[in-house]
């Protein structure tokens, strides 16, 4: 079966406990589960659309085939997609419409309502164009949010041009729509910007994304995409913006989407009474898909299983893949599904970033066949996708809370996929060029205890910001792996992560404090000298145990870095502890137990000791060199003195030495000078230079 971080979703143990309290459980795994599944019905088989906002399409048959395994990859794949999924709930899943079908009213009234006014507005901007028979259609994650029963943002619009004349275009269009908006203030929009994102090879073909930003009479700013439906789109070796080359149709449009959800159209158009009507187009079974909690890719039905391979197998090394998955004796449908989500894959590869967000996000189960085309565009995922290109999808995860940036991780590590099921996507997904464009990738992950890397990330289940958790997460994901031959130590490969990610400064310190403590932790502590043993005998223990407490304090002062918060840094310091615990943090036997009894006792609430009561003349005159180790000295004995008072002014000093004479005696001039009291003890002397 598939390890435990392959699945999404209820433990076995969490499904045992629902069963037992008498709680019915419906997944994957369950008579009931499949059975829901199975009885989903496919969007009607439909005539094919020729042209925008024409006949239905027969690419409507979308669901058809999804439950199937591939061949050879059956068991492999039952085993691994047995994750629990969250379909829509069955109120909500009721009410949605099919393929061109009107939108319930219930969910027409979830469009906020100054969406509904620029829909208004740019209908009634193209109806004074001439251009009031043109669709225009809602599209991508709004559609899918508002059939989640989510309230929808980010408005996105396509407009169909393919029955118009050349020379009209969406940039000259939205050209004159300020002027538009000027001379009808009775429409409620008072002002519109435009602002465009057009790459250098599609400048001339005016088809990328045009931004308009719509402010209403009450002053509300709105953004909105606006674009012409796309038809076919290439994309170059190493670049990932794609090429536009066509006007296309909606169907065309909804195609080049990499998930069936996000592949949902809405035509908007007037009404009679003033108001809008909203179509709902489903080329691709996306509704289907929402109510089964399926991640899937949408797949064409006008061209041949040749064709496609023709178009992903590029070489030998794909031929041989496909090959060593069982796709040649696999039946042509699922041949299809799986090639065509390894284009959409190879052709832009932070998509396969994107399938696990929206995975975490939803809940929702990838399909099976998502497994069976990542290998062809792994490598491509390393070397194709920019690090800060991948660090902002996770930025974007960090937002869905802990959950799903738990499960996100258990997918990327845990989940093992390809001919040997020894594929994992996180030496991919983590890393990439740095700055420079040099490669900088963690080691490849040979094993992964979800266990252990659910127990210990769930010390950071209360933090919020979004690099703090990453961070995190990844530094656990690291120190929870079994990486292969040449690994280096757990910090150094989350290095190597961050840089290959260009991360912020905040994501890098999160992971690293932590790391860094775990690694002074588990150093060997060197001999004690002069300054240890005076001190140790000013708390009446051995010098070898209050070097430990030093230890322990020095860790635990990595975990304070920067500007964290005081809560952050007492879950870095948990964190700490419980990777500090597990077997791969090499820990000799006993240490965890001695290091959490110095941590109770340094839990003592006192004011730190500030270097500047080190250099009070006539009092207490601190080498430079020295002043490090003897303020972290310090502050540690009077935490296990049960000391209290501050120690900020040459008077806090004198009380002290009087009331501590062995602090006194530990703090001497003549411990770190020789007799002269001008020569530094050998021992605190800096190591020699090597001559060239």
């Amino acid at each position: 079966g598939a390890p435990r971080a392959a699945r999404l979703g209820p433990s076995a143990m969490d499904l045992a406990h629902l069963r037992g309290i008498g709680l019915p459980v419906i997944g994957p795994g369950t008579a009931a589960g499949s059975a829901s599944r199975a009885s989903a019905a496919a969007p009607d088989d439909l005539e094919r659309r020729e042209q925008c906002g024409g006949s239905s399409s027969a690419s409507a048959a979308a669901a058809v085939g999804r439950s199937k395994d591939l061949g050879a990859n059956k068991s492999a794949i039952a085993a691994a997609c047995t994750g629990t999924s969250a379909p829509v709930p069955a109120a909500t899943a009721a009410a949605l419409a099919g393929h061109r079908q009107p939108l319930p009213d219930e969910l027409v009234r979830s469009i906020p309502g100054p969406d509904i006014q620029i829909l208004r507005f740019l209908l009634q901007f193209l109806e004074s164009e001439g251009l009031g028979s043109v669709p225009v259609y809602i599209n991508g994650g709004y559609v899918r949010d508002l059939l989640l029963g989510k309230e929808p943002d980010d408005l996105d619009l396509s407009i169909c041009l393919r029955d118009c004349a050349e020379d009209v275009t969406v940039a000259g269009l939205l050209e004159r729509l300020p002027k538009f908006a000027a001379d009808r203030p009775a429409l409620g929009i008072v002002e519109v910007k435009l602002a465009t994102i057009l790459s250098n090879e599609s400048k001339d073909k005016q088809l990328d994304t045009f931004k308009a930003h719509f402010t209403d009479t009450t002053g509300k700013k709105t953004e909105v995409d606006v674009m012409p439906t796309i038809g076919e789109e290439t994309y170059g070796d190493d670049n990932r913006v794609p090429i536009r080359d066509q006007r296309g149709t909606p169907e065309e449009d909804a195609l080049r989407r990499d998930l069936t959800i996000g592949a949902l159209l809405l035509r908007v158009e007037p009404v009679a009474d003033g108001g809008l009507s909203y179509e709902l187009f489903d080329f691709y079974g996306g509704v289907e898909d929402i109510k089964a909690g399926m991640l899937r890719s949408p797949y064409p039905r006008d061209k041949t299983v040749s064709q496609v391979r023709a178009m992903v197998l590029r070489g030998p090394a794909e031929e041989q893949m496909a090959s060593a998955l069982g796709l040649d004796t696999a039946e042509e449908q699922e041949v299809m599904q799986v090639l065509w989500w390894a284009k959409v894959l190879m052709d832009d590869p932070v998509r396969i970033c994107r399938a696990l967000r929206f995975a975490a996000k939803f809940r929702f189960e990838l399909h099976s066949s998502f497994w069976l085309a990542a290998p062809f565009a792994l490598e491509a995922l390393r070397s194709k996708v920019a690090g800060s290109r991948k660090n902002t999808e996770y930025h974007k995860l960090a937002g869905y809370g802990f959950g799903a940036c738990l499960n996100f991780f258990e997918l990327a590590f845990g989940r093992t996929f390809g001919p040997g099921q020894d594929l994992r996507l996180g030496p991919a997904l983590f890393g990439g060029k740095d700055e420079k464009g040099k490669p900088r990738l963690i080691t490849a992950v040979a094993g992964f205890d979800a266990e252990a890397f659910r127990s210990v990330a769930g010390e950071m289940r209360e933090i919020a910001e979004e690099a703090e958790l990453i961070g995190s997460l990844l530094a656990s994901a690291i120190a929870t792996s079994e990486l292969q031959q040449g690994r280096k130590p757990a910090r150094e490969e989350f290095v190597l992560a961050c840089d290959g990610m260009c991360v912020s400064n905040a994501m890098r310190e999160a992971g690293h404090s932590v790391l860094s403590a775990v690694e002074r932790l588990t150093s060997d502590m060197a001999p004690p000298g002069r300054l240890e043993s005076g001190f140790a005998a000013a708390c009446s223990m051995p010098a070898a145990d209050l070097g430990l407490h030093v230890q322990v304090f020095e860790a635990f002062q990595l975990c304070a870095k920067g500007t964290a918060p005081a809560s952050t840094v007492a879950a870095r310091r948990r964190l700490a502890l419980a990777l500090l615990a597990l077997p791969s943090a090499g820990a000799e036997p006993g240490l965890l137990e001695r290091v959490l009894r110095a941590s109770e006792a340094l839990a003592f609430d006192r004011p730190a000791v500030r270097g500047g009561i080190l250099s009070c003349q006539g009092l207490l005159e601190v080498p430079p060199r020295l002043r490090k180790q003897v303020a972290d000295l310090l502050d540690v004995t009077l935490r296990l003195l049960r000391l209290d008072s501050p120690l900020e002014t040459p008077e806090h000093l004198s009380e002290l030495f009087a009331a501590q004479p062995a602090v006194r005696e530990a703090l001497a001039p003549s411990v770190w000078f020789e007799d002269d009291f001008k020569t530094l003890r050998e021992e605190f002397q800096p190591p020699k230079k090597r001559k060239k």
